[in-house]
């Protein structure tokens, strides 16, 4: 996070806004890549965090998205340094450990870059 300081927004203000979905609400992932139409989505728990339901169920639909590289990670990377202590995949409702440190996590992000750079897809320019 550039801002250390900065607030989490707070969704709150989206309850009851589908009446038959009163708890349909946003929710934010910590970290978001993108190479050539494949995406790469990583939440950052701290041990022993929890997911909130909300979240796991959008993980798991983006999961299920052939474009979509959804990764766990249980650690943090704040001002005062980053750790990484296991690194999950997520993929088509399963979740597999893929590493347990930042070089691991560095080697992840390194290998979806090369896997995305070789599709032939690439969407239009913006």
């Amino acid at each position: 996070m550039r801002n250390p300081n900065a607030k989490h927004i707070n969704f709150d203000f989206m309850k009851g806004i589908i009446p038959d979905n009163y708890l349909w609400l946003a929710s934010n992932i910590d970290m978001c890549c993108e190479r050539k139409g494949q995406f790469l989505f990583a939440e950052w728990k701290r041990i022993y965090e929890e997911i909130p339901v909300g979240q796991e169920k959008l993980l798991n639909a983006l999961s299920l998205n052939p474009n979509c590289h959804v990764f766990i990670i249980d650690g943090y990377s704040d001002e005062t340094g980053t750790e990484v202590n296991r690194v999950t995949r997520w993929y088509k409702r399963k979740k597999v450990v893929q590493g347990n440190s930042v070089e691991d996590l560095k080697r992840i992000l390194v290998d979806f870059y090369k896997y995305a750079d070789k599709l032939s897809v690439v969407p239009d320019k913006v």
